[in-house]
């Protein structure tokens, strides 16, 4: 029973990650729809498969780290994090004309 909800619980995440990896950052960016935005971001998932789960996993991993002194690395790694998602966007969206 715990391997499986393990294994939805992933698989959520990963459509989580999927939709909003480039679409947040996108709806920040430019005037664009949510869904233009979603479509972005899943055709991004779908081109760079395998950079965007290692980013995942660095994402993931980072959480656990910052969050094992109390969760006061939380104060440090979302900054950096958010800030290392926004140059991610530039480099595989473009920026905006």
């Amino acid at each position: 029973m715990l391997a499986v909800g393990s294994v939805l619980g992933g698989l959520m995440a990963l459509a989580f990650y999927a939709i909003t990896v480039m679409s947040l950052p996108m709806l920040v960016d430019r005037e664009v729809d949510f869904l233009t935005a979603i479509i972005v971001s899943l055709a991004t998932m779908r081109s760079n498969g395998t950079i965007m789960l290692v980013w995942a996993i660095v994402i993931a991993a980072t959480l656990f780290v910052a969050m094992v002194p109390l969760f006061l690395g939380l104060l440090v790694a979302l900054p950096v994090l958010g800030h290392a998602t926004w140059h991610l966007y530039r480099r595989v969206v473009g920026p905006a004309h």
